[in-house]
């Protein structure tokens, strides 16, 4: 990219790259990253920029989302967040009069800003003698010279997130997918009998089911179905620890998946994954022990986890290319405060979700209430009862067991 252009935009607000740091961003636009002019007319889809990260720094364009046009001009703060979300396919943009896109490199950028989130991580400050000490220095070395393995996205999930990027995939290609994997398909044809979409008919197979739920949920709830693969181990050393984890995960994915069914503008399949993830940092960890501390304490293991689980977890979500909303669930859901004067988001769902489920057990330090914390107040749940309870999943309680049921499958 020529130096002018470099010059120019090194020092723009632009997301997610003004995480990076000066220098290294810098050469990201130098080596991955150029930039195209448009005429009035061209267009841009979103299926053929998959791997690209586009933002328009000169003229105007109509980008188009579910048949709506919404104008973007260079100068306006919209301008500063790529063209195309991470969620929907099937968008585009139509060049309005003349422009110029930027086109960063989205697996070179996710590369530094992995870097970026991890090496500069605040590992959370709790007392170890000598032995715990020792386990945690190793865990974090072995992170930090990225030795870790990190849990790969099962394949159904691989192969269905890549399939959601293209608009000629219909029916028969999801249905072969999922076929692949015949727990996920008894799980999701168990979800659509179950309460949460039911209809008339019994389902036994596959292709009804998605006639049934529709394309776009059947892949999102397939794709959240295969994350129970990560959460598996051979090890006797972590599996009651790895068990643990799924259980806290299914508990708060659950909630997370009722709550968004009645909070306009969000989705209920997308809140069940932030749910699933929000710890998914533990898993290397536990994986890591397994290998090299096969006689590690339990005590020993908590603080280990306590110390590092964020700072995994952001690696894990940059490794799966997860967008930024679900990298702050991983990242920001632990903190109770957070956010007191933005939107609500996914990572506001879960931070209630987890208190709420919270509630229910035993803790050393004593819990807020779920009402008075700032997420709560950004939405409209209801009342809680005396005991802490939430009245509308009291009410929901059927949902609750029938999404837990479909994830235990």
């Amino acid at each position: 990219m020529p130096v002018e252009h470099i010059d120019a935009l090194i020092h723009a607000n632009l997301s997610p790259l003004v995480e990076i740091s000066e220098p290294k961003r810098r050469r990201l636009l130098e080596v991955a990253a150029h930039v195209d002019a448009l005429v009035p007319g061209d267009k841009l889809d979103a299926s053929d920029w998959k791997e690209w990260f586009l933002y328009l720094i000169e003229g105007r364009v109509a980008l188009v989302s579910r048949g709506v046009a919404e104008n973007i001009k260079s100068a306006e703060p919209r301008a500063l967040t790529p063209l195309f979300g991470e969620r929907l396919a099937g968008e585009f943009v139509v060049a309005e009069s003349p422009c110029k896109v930027l086109k960063v490199d989205r697996r070179a950028c996710n590369a530094l800003l992995n870097q970026e989130r991890t090496a500069g991580f605040k590992v959370q400050d709790v007392e170890a003698n000598i032995e715990e000490t020792s386990v945690f220095e190793e865990v974090l070395k072995a992170a930090r010279a990225k030795r870790l393995d990190l849990p790969s996205m099962p394949e159904v999930a691989v192969r269905i997130q890549q399939m959601t990027q293209d608009d000629e995939v219909g029916i028969r290609e999801l249905v072969q997918v999922i076929q692949m994997d015949p727990a996920i398909a008894g799980a999701l044809i168990h979800a659509t009998n179950s309460p949460l979409y039911r209809g008339t008919k019994k389902i036994d197979n596959i292709r009804d089911a998605v006639l049934r739920i529709g394309l776009n949920t059947t892949r999102k709830l397939a794709s959240n179905i295969a994350l129970r693969h990560c959460f598996k181990t051979s090890s006797a050393t972590v599996r009651e620890r790895m068990h643990t984890l799924w259980t806290q995960s299914i508990n708060v994915s659950s909630i997370c998946f009722v709550l968004a069914r009645r909070i306009p503008g969000f989705e209920p399949e997308r809140a069940l994954l932030a749910g699933l993830i929000h710890q998914i940092g533990v898993i290397p960890i536990l994986n890591y022990i397994a290998k090299h501390q096969a006689n590690l304490e339990a005590a020993v293991l908590e603080k280990t986890i306590n110390k590092l689980h964020l700072m995994t977890g952001v690696m894990v979500a940059n490794y799966w290319g997860l967008d930024a909303e679900l990298v702050a669930v991983v990242e920001q859901s632990h903190d109770w405060q957070r956010d007191k004067d933005t939107p609500p988001d996914y990572c506001d769902l879960v931070i209630i979700a987890r208190l709420l489920n919270l509630q229910e057990s035993e803790h050393a330090t004593p819990l807020p209430r779920p009402d008075e914390i700032p997420a709560f107040q950004k939405f409209n749940l209801g009342m809680m009862d005396e005991n802490c309870n939430l009245r509308l999943l009291k009410e929901a309680e059927h949902e609750l067991n029938a999404i837990k049921q479909v994830l235990n499958v």
